[in-house]
């Protein structure tokens, strides 16, 4: 018998994988041998790493002996169902936008994005939306790109000149995060709460914060970044906060982590509720 904490972690195993996911929606409408299953997922060459996603699916699918085909459990068969709803959410033509268009405060989400388009398609009006509220933005991206960035904002239809002093705040990861090469979870957290005191002073009620994860990452602090990430929680105090990662530059055994801190996902083939 699992415990809560165990199931947990074997659902959101199973659904931090793209490979996972894609078995468990074969095999929801029939069952299918070994080398069937693995054509329509992924490399037929590549039977050794199919056979560690089949592994790590042990809750959720099984062989049939007399026939020799991989079937859902009825665990196997609740997660086809809950990704399939996903999957209609990300269907829906601007779901996606729409969907961190209502969250609010105390929300914590995340977009795993592979382009720059799909990062700002979610990023601005997850921005706007705090703004309309009367909420202060705060968008922190990689200093390479914030110049890019504030002519895209403009693009899209958020006029920083005319917004109130303090409304909009963009500014450099690294410089945000990173200090003489080091990422500490306690000094970030700091320098946020000092932050978002000073817009609630100034007259917001809350921070709408969509942060870019890449400087981790580029500076070798992927560890550091996911303590930081675990020491906020799924649930967070006067913001609303949207963590953007590249998923081409997030490392496969820890896309479970950040999964389990956040209580949203936003990508282009999941968007929802994370499971928990």
């Amino acid at each position: 018998m699992y415990e809560n904490n165990d199931w947990d972690y074997q659902v959101q195993r199973a659904m931090s994988h793209p490979v996972n996911r894609k078995i468990i929606e074969c095999l929801r409408d029939e069952n299918l041998p070994f080398t069937e299953l693995l054509k329509k997922v992924g490399d037929e060459r590549d039977h050794g790493k199919f056979g560690y996603h089949l592994r790590t699916l042990s809750e959720f699918v099984e062989l049939e002996p007399a026939t020799k085909k991989y079937r859902l459990t009825n665990r196997g068969n609740w997660l086809a169902d809950v990704i399939h709803d996903f999957r209609f959410l990300a269907s829906r033509g601007k779901e996606a936008s729409r969907y961190v268009e209502r969250l609010t405060i105390g929300d914590h989400a995340v977009v795993l994005y592979d382009v720059e388009g799909f990062k700002r398609e979610i990023s601005f009006p997850f921005l706007k939306a705090g703004l309309s509220r009367g909420e202060a933005a705060v968008y922190v991206v990689s200093e390479d790109r914030l110049d890019s960035e504030i002519r895209e904002i403009h693009k899209y239809g958020i006029d920083l000149d005319r917004l109130p002093a303090e409304a909009f705040t963009i500014m450099s990861a690294s410089e945000w995060y990173l200090r003489k090469g080091e990422a500490k979870a306690k000094t970030i957290l700091t320098n946020w709460r000092m932050l978002i005191q000073e817009k609630k002073t100034a007259g917001f009620t809350g921070v709408h914060i969509a942060g870019e994860a890449t400087d981790f990452i580029n500076a070798g602090l992927s560890e550091e970044l996911l303590k930081y990430e675990e020491s906020l929680g799924r649930q967070l105090f006067d913001v609303c906060g949207l963590c953007l990662y590249d998923k081409n530059m997030l490392a496969e055994e820890h896309f479970l982590r950040v999964f389990k801190c956040h209580g949203h996902i936003i990508s282009k083939d999941l968007v929802g509720k994370t499971v928990v």
